[in-house]
């Protein structure tokens, strides 16, 4: 636990992941306090807020601390004066659940996303967890060898074709701009830390630059099963009225679909990075 500027950081796991007291985030913060919160989000990647009451805009506030906000172009915002906050919602009717693999959200934009975050408005009275992959400890675990083979390669990453098909039915897209794939380092550094951290994953990564998806197939799938061990992953149980965020580029995560016959609502914003730091 430590106190900075007057917020309470309550560490959860080993991996990553902290709970932040002590902020309320329906008001204005402090210059003090905007540094406090961003220290903590680049330092335990995932940072979650307890208790708070926010409007789509209070959201935003705390989002643009990390990048520009984008809107999706394919779900309907809340408030359509503030489009970039939409609904994520899953009915006891429905078998499938959003974001159910490991992945992190539009790596396949040529600029991706830097902060990706929920506020959790109606959670299920068990399940329903979010679990995380910190890249960056996984990035350090690899042999030398490895991470001397793959530091200097690009990877393919590729939009799904579902998306693409919404995207083409849909006549406003806000300002995100798709083009079906990009490339991007397989071991990207986060400026603001300068830690180093794997940047693939199956879901989305097709190939390595200038080699075919069977040759890269198993080293991604390798990439894959290294970074899934346990002592670099952290397990999140919300609860209503948590807004949550964490670092995109460094981090995966997965949305467990245990709840069967529940309700799980969750108010999402993201936001890009502002420049292309590669």
């Amino acid at each position: 636990m430590s106190a900075t500027a007057g917020i309470d950081v309550r560490p959860l796991a080993g991996a990553m992941g902290a709970e932040i007291h002590g902020v309320d985030l329906s008001q204005p913060l402090t210059p003090q306090t905007r540094d406090a919160v961003r220290a903590a989000f680049f330092r335990h990647i995932a940072i979650f807020f307890p208790d708070q009451h926010l409007k789509p805009r209070n959201i935003g506030d705390v989002v643009s601390l990390f990048g520009t906000p984008i809107r999706h172009p394919n779900l309907k915002p809340i408030d359509p004066d503030f489009p970039f906050v939409h609904e994520l919602r899953k009915e006891p009717s429905q078998a499938l659940n959003y974001g159910g693999e490991w992945h992190m959200d539009f790596s396949f934009l040529e600029t991706p996303l830097a902060a990706n975050s929920l506020y959790a408005r109606q959670t299920p009275d068990f399940g329903g967890d979010t679990v995380f992959i910190n890249l960056c400890t996984a990035y350090d675990a690899l042999s030398d060898g490895m991470k001397a083979m793959l530091g200097g390669m690009r990877a393919v990453h590729s939009v799904p074709p579902g998306f693409l098909a919404e995207l083409a039915a849909n006549p406003n897209r806000g300002n995100m701009e798709v083009k079906g794939e990009a490339l991007h380092p397989v071991f990207r550094t986060i400026p603001e830390t300068g830690r180093k951290c794997i940047y693939v994953y199956p879901a989305a990564t097709r190939r390595f630059e200038a080699m075919t998806e069977a040759e890269s197939k198993p080293i991604i799938e390798f990439l894959m099963r290294h970074a899934e061990r346990p002592e670099f992953q952290f397990r999140y149980r919300w609860r209503p009225d948590v807004f949550g965020i964490w670092d995109n580029r460094c981090c995966l995560h997965y949305a467990l679909n245990d709840y069967p016959g529940q309700t799980r609502v969750m108010h999402r914003m993201v936001a890009m990075d502002t420049v292309r730091p590669y």
